[in-house]
């Protein structure tokens, strides 16, 4: 992994999506030993609007908590994946909802377009789980904590009886990865 790592993710707001930067954020400071700030963004309409969060993460203290050569984007949503399509290193990896983002100009980037919110839906069977199945698609691609470290903070921050779900979210969105 980088020393600076940027990553954002966009959705629509009721999606989770602030859910999981916040997560995250809590694995890489309290299980990996490293730094990370989390900006979330999103409209006054909470449910429906666009919405992103970035995450940083270094091996320093970020002192710039602005995302501005994004490493990984990942959105579940057309319009707020254009409105913050932005920023993005040439050599960035994007992923899309492949049911929800329409074609677009994949320049030197690695995209892979996942149907990530059918799939929760159908394998796990609630889509409350949708920004876990993130994560882990995260992690997958990345390497950014381990898989023990998206575990703890999965449980930690889940809300009390829905931990075996979550799990399954975790193994879904890693096998949504080839």
């Amino acid at each position: 992994m980088e020393k600076h790592f940027e990553i954002r993710y966009s959705a629509i707001g009721g999606q989770g999506i602030i859910t999981a930067g916040a997560i995250l954020a809590e694995a890489v400071v309290h299980y990996e030993n490293r730094y990370a700030v989390q900006s979330p963004m999103y409209t006054p309409q909470v449910r429906g609007g666009p919405t992103k969060v970035d995450v940083i993460i270094d091996e320093k203290e970020i002192i710039f908590p602005n995302a501005v050569s994004i490493d990984f984007y990942l959105s579940t949503g057309e319009f707020p994946f254009k409105l913050y399509f932005k920023n993005l290193k040439d050599n960035a990896v994007i992923v899309v909802d492949s049911n929800l983002v329409g074609e677009f100009n994949s320049g030197s980037w690695k995209v892979y377009r996942i149907p990530i919110i059918e799939s929760t839906k159908k394998e796990i069977g609630n889509i409350m789980v949708t920004s876990v199945v993130a994560l882990a698609i995260t992690v997958k691609l990345t390497n950014i904590i381990s898989h023990r470290s998206l575990e703890k903070a999965v449980l930690k921050m889940a809300p009390k009886g829905t931990e075996t779900i979550n799990l399954d979210a975790i193994q879904l969105g890693y096998s949504l990865i080839g």
